[in-house]
């Protein structure tokens, strides 16, 4: 699932933060899992593999982050938030948002039972940026529309050609 990571060239994510202690969290978390990802992208690399995502979190990751540090604190760093970060590392924060929200399989009910009070706050950044957070859903559902019809299928005056 693609991040963004160049979707978000503005700086807005990076004006003031309203607490200094939401702010300093965020810088913990952002060290927090570019160390894990630059773990986890060695093994990629001796392997041969593309590395799935970028090592230092995207924009749109850091707002997640964000959302997160406003809601919990420095609660984030406890063990009852481990998955959450894990996850974030592993598949990116915006693949977190969408399983927490609409996931339905039993791993991610335990993925977001401890983020509950975090669920409107994602919503609001679903709404902000739905391109990145329903991308995939988009794709799906271009399945579901009406497609145009075939022009090959049509005879020169306009009518549909059976035969």
């Amino acid at each position: 699932m693609a991040q963004g990571a160049d979707d978000f060239d503005d700086d807005e994510a990076f004006e003031s933060f309203p607490d200094p202690e939401v702010a300093r969290i965020v810088l913990e978390l952002d060290r927090t899992i570019t160390r894990r990802r630059r773990a986890g992208a060695i093994v990629y690399i001796v392997e041969g593999r593309a590395v799935p995502l970028p090592v230092k979190p995207s924009h749109i990751e850091l707002r997640v982050m964000t959302v997160l540090a406003q809601t919990y604190g420095p609660l984030l760093f406890g063990k009852e938030f481990e998955p959450a970060l894990e996850h974030i590392a592993k598949c990116g924060a915006v693949v977190l948002v969408q399983r927490v929200l609409w996931g339905d399989l039993p791993e991610d009910h335990g993925l977001a039972a401890p983020l509950l009070d975090a669920r409107i706050p994602f919503e609001i950044l679903c709404g902000t940026w739905p391109d990145v957070f329903m991308a995939q859903a988009h794709a799906e559902l271009q399945g579901f529309r009406p497609r145009p019809p075939d022009p090959r299928m049509e005879s020169d005056d306009g009518e549909r050609d059976d035969g």
